[in-house]
């Protein structure tokens, strides 16, 4: 149940890398069933940055971004470049 709070406040946050970078608006989390954890990010991208960065991207062009490259959450989410 805290998974579920927290992964609903992430919504919409911006996502930046370490270097200040803004990539986008988070627009989605995926988590594994089973454990409660974290796999992943789905970030919409805004900016050109994002197109410079090396996550993969799914079939609508979100940015993929396994949930072990996020650094740090708060107002934003600042992930590894």
């Amino acid at each position: 149940m805290v998974t579920y709070i927290i992964a609903r406040q992430l919504g919409g946050k911006p996502v930046i890398t370490v270097g200040g970078e803004e990539l986008g608006r988070l627009d989605d989390v995926v988590i594994d069933e089973r454990t409660g954890k974290f796999i992943s990010i789905v970030v919409e991208p805004i900016s050109e940055a994002a197109v410079r960065v090396s996550y993969p991207k799914d079939k609508d062009g979100n940015l993929v971004i396994p949930y072990d490259a996020v650094n740090a959450v708060s107002k934003v989410v600042v992930v590894k470049d």
